[in-house]
C-alpha cells in the first residue's frame, strides 16, 4: 500500500458496471483497478465527477470537471496521478496557480503533438509536474529536447496488458489475419499488401483512447477483408483464431498501437508491427514478432506470407511474445511500476515538508 495516500484520475467510468465486467471476465483489468485494490490508490473516475459522468468519452469540458475535482481533493492527498496530458496540463496549471505543492505525477502518452507542444514548450505546462513518464524512448528524448522538460523530471515505462484475460486459447487457427485498433492506423499498407493474399483478413477498427486521431484508410476495401467493432471478449475470440496479427501504424513518434501488440502478445499470436520511430522495444525482430517498414506493403505482404506459411513460426514467436508480456509486460507490474514512482514522489516530498 501506497503510504502516505495516493489520488488517481482516472479518464474512465470506474462505477459498478465496468467492475462488474471485469469480476466476470468480460474485459481486461485496467491498472487503475489494480492500483485500488494492490496498492490503495483512491480513484477519482467520471462517476465521481460531478459533470463529467454519464455517456461520451473525453472532451474539454469533462477534462475540465475533471481537473476541478481533482483540485478539492489535491490537498488531501500526498500524490496525485494524471493518467494523460489531457487532465495532467491542466490539473499542473492549476496546482501551481494555487499554490498547491503536492507532487504530481503525470502519464504523458503523446506529448509532441501540435496542439500539446507549445503548451508544454512555452507556457510551462511541465512546472506544475513532478515526473512525466512515457511509454517510448523517442518521447523521452523529444521532451528533453524540443519541449525543454528538465531529464530528472522524466522516467520511461512500458505499457501492458492483462494476461489472464488475453490468454491462449485451445482452438486451432485459420488463415486468417486480424488487426484491431484505430489510433494512427495505416490501413492504406495494410489493403494493398494483403489484396491478393489468400487470407481473410479483419480489420476490429475503434478505439477509445483517441477516436480522433489520424488513420489512413484506402479508396476501397478489398473483397477478402471484413470490417468489425468488437466486444473484448469477442476480440479475445477474434484472436485466438487469427494466424497473425498484424499492427500496421503510420510512422509517428509515439508508442502507437502498443495495446494491440501486447494483447495479441498475451495471447501467444505471433504479431507483425510496423517500426516506427516512436516504438520502443515491444516486438523484437525476429524474437518475439516481426518488424516490417513504415508505408511498405511489398515488406508487409512477405511477412505475412511467410507467417501464414510457417505454422512452426508462429509457434515459436508466440511463445517467447507470451513469455514476454508476462515477464515485462503484465498489468501487475506496471500497477506496481506507478506506486512505486508514486510512493517516491510522496517520500522525498515529506522529506523536504
Amino acid at each position: 500500500m501506497i503510504s502516505p495516500n495516493a489520488l488517481m484520475l482516472v479518464s474512465a467510468r470506474a462505477d459498478e458496471k465496468l467492475r462488474h465486467e471485469v469480476a466476470n471476465h468480460e474485459r481486461p483489468r485496467p491498472e487503475y483497478l489494480v492500483l485500488e485494490a494492490s496498492h490503495g490508490v483512491d480513484l477519482l473516475d467520471w462517476s465521481r465527477v460531478p459533470g463529467a459522468n454519464g455517456a461520451g468519452g473525453r472532451s474539454k469540458v469533462r477534462s475540465a470537471a475533471h481537473v476541478a475535482a481533482a483540485l478539492r481533493q489535491a490537498r488531501t492527498h500526498s500524490v496525485i496521478l494524471s493518467d494523460g496530458e489531457h487532465v495532467g496540463i491542466p490539473l499542473a496549471w492549476a496546482l501551481r496557480g494555487l499554490g498547491i505543492a503536492n507532487p504530481h505525477l503525470v502519464i504523458g502518452h503523446h506529448l509532441t503533438t501540435p496542439a500539446k507542444s507549445p503548451l508544454m514548450r512555452h507556457l510551462g505546462a511541465h512546472e506544475g509536474m513532478t515526473r512525466i513518464l512515457v511509454h517510448s524512448n523517442m518521447q523521452l528524448m523529444l521532451a528533453q529536447r524540443d519541449l525543454g522538460v528538465p531529464a530528472a523530471k522524466l522516467a520511461f515505462i512500458h505499457y501492458y496488458a492483462d494476461a489472464d484475460f488475453w490468454h491462449p486459447a485451445d482452438r486451432p487457427e485459420e488463415r486468417l489475419v486480424v488487426t484491431a485498433g484505430h489510433e494512427h492506423r495505416d490501413f492504406v499498407t495494410l489493403a494493398a499488401a494483403c489484396s491478393d493474399v489468400d487470407a481473410r483478413v479483419v480489420v476490429a477498427a475503434g478505439s477509445i483512447h483517441s477516436p480522433g486521431s489520424d488513420v489512413r484508410l484506402p479508396a476501397g476495401w478489398p473483397p477478402n477483408f471484413e470490417l468489425r467493432f468488437e466486444s473484448y471478449r469477442a476480440l479475445r475470440d477474434l484472436y485466438s483464431r487469427a494466424s497473425v496479427v498484424v499492427v500496421p501504424v503510420v510512422e509517428t513518434d509515439f508508442q502507437a498501437g502498443v495495446t494491440t501488440m501486447l494483447e495479441a502478445m498475451a495471447m501467444g499470436k505471433a504479431v507483425i508491427a510496423t517500426a516506427t520511430s516512436g516504438r520502443s522495444g515491444v516486438v523484437r525482430d525476429g524474437v518475439t514478432g516481426l518488424s516490417v517498414p513504415p508505408n511498405d506493403p511489398a515488406a508487409l505482404r512477405r511477412a505475412i506470407t511467410k507467417l501464414l506459411d510457417s505454422p512452426a513460426e508462429r509457434r515459436r514467436l508466440g511463445r517467447a511474445a507470451r513469455k514476454a508480456v508476462i515477464a515485462e509486460f503484465s498489468v501487475e507490474g506496471y500497477a506496481r511500476q506507478l506506486a512505486e514512482h508514486m510512493e517516491d514522489l510522496a517520500a522525498s516530498h515529506l522529506a523536504v515538508a
